[in-house]
């Protein structure tokens, strides 16, 4: 029977798209005791990171994120300083749809964020992990996604979305947003 089993590559096929999703909030209520520390501080050790949620963000769409490395945490600092940024988030668990790994993985990327000409869906990740099978699967199913919606928002005059997967080493508090546009 195993011989004769076979898996083969599924296509994304959006039943419909709604004009409008509500952002869903997280729940930090486990992470409280740890208290509340501002983006902005920098934190030592850096492996605590994880343990506190922040806050202070003006451009964020929640009040408050928990960060799983100092790369998110980074990566919220250039975004909330670069002014071409209007609006990022980092979505909750259920905010997206995107399903990898035959279907049977939920995936959530680390951020999206909204300038004027855009709308981009970005992951951040370990340099030694950008070409794992997982994360490249990962990416596939979200690049369809974004081409999706791109579809969509152009009937209803929206912007285009697209997929950013960047190299943990290459996010820097001190570089602009525009330099990771590269990484389309």
């Amino acid at each position: 029977m195993q011989a004769h089993f076979h898996i083969g590559e599924h296509e994304i096929k959006v039943k419909s798209v709604a004009a409008f999703m509500p952002i869903i909030d997280h729940n930090y209520s486990r992470l409280l005791k740890n208290g509340y520390r501002d983006y902005r501080e920098n934190v030592t050790p850096i492996s605590s990171i994880p343990k506190y949620i922040f806050r202070g963000f003006e451009k964020a769409l929640h009040l408050e994120y928990k960060f799983d490395s100092k790369t998110e945490k980074d990566f919220a600092v250039v975004l909330e300083n670069d002014q071409s940024v209007i609006k990022w988030l980092r979505p909750a668990d259920k905010q997206f749809h995107i399903y990898y790994n035959q279907h049977s993985s939920l995936y959530r990327p680390d951020f999206v964020v909204e300038t004027q000409d855009g709308i981009y869906m970005v992951e951040t990740k370990a340099s030694n992990e950008i070409n794992s099978p997982e994360v490249q699967d990962k990416a596939k199913f979200a690049r369809r996604y974004c081409q999706q919606a791109t579809e969509y928002t152009a009937t209803i005059g929206g912007k285009p979305w697209a997929y950013l997967l960047i190299p943990h080493d290459e996010v820097m508090v001190t570089r602009s947003w525009g330099w990771y546009l590269s990484f389309k």
